[in-house]
């Protein structure tokens, strides 16, 4: 737990009373030097995995459908990739590896980094290339034709948190009793009386529910961004109703050193605090920016939509040849991969990620 952060907590709410949820989260996940993202990057070795980093695969799967749209937009002589919150930059490193021929030649990869310390992290992993290049942000990104993307980012966008009480909804504000942070309960706000209606309709008393507020925003700050091409997010989530009615308690949870938590003043600035996406809320922002809804899927679907079930048919057989011929080694290498390859489609794990898109 940081003390910086808890002091600098207290403060705050000493100075204008108990904070909405999205305003924790902002100071204990991204604010300089204490943040918890200021010090843990997403992948290999941090407090969980994502699919770029379990294995390279993935990314060469993502560089297929990436090619398939550069195709589908005439083949243009750049296609720029943008990526939103690349970790330490495993995606981006397996799909260039994996791109070939004209596509390569085509394409550019740009990652939108405010933090320098990830942004020196994703150098390191990558080298020095000309394909590369960085932008602390949206907005200060030329407009591309390509694509942007977002790997695991929604759920770590601020929330606002709300309780369904018999006197009615109610907000979740973070507040200090006796120098510990605490819950408090404070009447909604107007501005979010038609936001929070049909979760309502869903919920009973007792019942907690997250909303992004400022979702809308940042969609069309990527629809801005985009001259031609798709935006592309995959992340986990659930469509309306089902995102509420799934999770009545809410779904806000915590991570630290891959352990599930549900406590976020319990290890603040040492643990993620994420909940599920609304896709029925991005999709509507995707529609309001002026963008065309794509088919929503899961990750299971997209990545056989792209030739997994090969690919497992192939690490399958490289798996049985080295077995016959006692390279005892390459066996167990061969199947600990088509392991990990499998794990991108897995049931009740990273194959129910939906993978969202929207075009130009």
């Amino acid at each position: 737990m940081s003390p910086e952060l808890l002091y600098l907590l207290r403060r705050r709410i000493r100075a204008s009373g108990p904070l909405a949820f999205d305003e924790f989260m902002k100071v204990v996940l991204y604010s300089d030097p204490h943040g918890y993202y200021r010090n843990h990057v997403p992948g290999a070795g941090s407090d969980y995995r994502t699919s770029p980093s379990l294995t390279p695969w993935f990314g060469r799967l993502v560089a297929d459908d990436l090619r398939r749209a550069w195709e589908g937009l005439g083949s243009p002589g750049i296609f720029t990739v943008a990526e939103v919150g690349a970790g330490n930059a495993d995606l981006a490193a397996s799909a260039v590896e994996a791109a070939g021929g004209p596509f390569a030649e085509a394409l550019r990869w740009v990652f939108v980094e405010p933090i320098d310390s990830v942004a020196g992290l994703q150098r390191s992993h990558l080298g020095s290339s000309s394909r590369f290049s960085w932008v602390a942000g949206l907005g200060r990104l030329d407009p591309i034709t390509g694509a942007i993307l977002a790997h695991e980012v929604l759920d770590n966008f601020p929330f606002r948190l709300f309780e369904v009480h018999e006197q009615g909804p109610m907000e979740v504000r973070v507040g200090a009793v006796r120098n510990h942070l605490a819950e408090v309960l404070v009447a909604i706000g107007r501005e979010v009386v038609e936001l929070v209606a049909p979760a309502l309709e869903h919920l009973e008393v007792g019942d907690r529910f997250e909303l992004r507020t400022n979702l809308e925003g940042w969609v069309a700050e990527c629809a801005r961004a985009l001259e031609r091409g798709r935006l592309m997010f995959v992340d986990y989530g659930d469509l309306e109703p089902e995102i509420w009615t799934r999770h009545p308690a809410g779904s806000m949870a915590t991570y630290r050193q891959g352990r599930l938590g549900s406590d976020p003043f319990e290890d603040v600035g040492d643990a993620d605090i994420t909940a599920h996406v609304n896709f029925s809320a991005l999709g509507r922002a995707a529609q309001d920016a002026g963008l065309e809804l794509g088919p929503l899927q899961t990750q299971r679907g997209w990545l056989e939509s792209l030739g997994l079930k090969d690919l497992v048919a192939e690490l399958r057989r490289k798996e049985l040849k080295a077995r016959a011929e006692g390279r005892h080694g390459d066996y167990l290498s061969h199947m600990a991969e088509r392991s990990r390859v499998e794990t991108l489609a897995a049931r009740g794990g990273l194959g129910d990620y939906l993978v969202f898109s929207a075009e130009r």
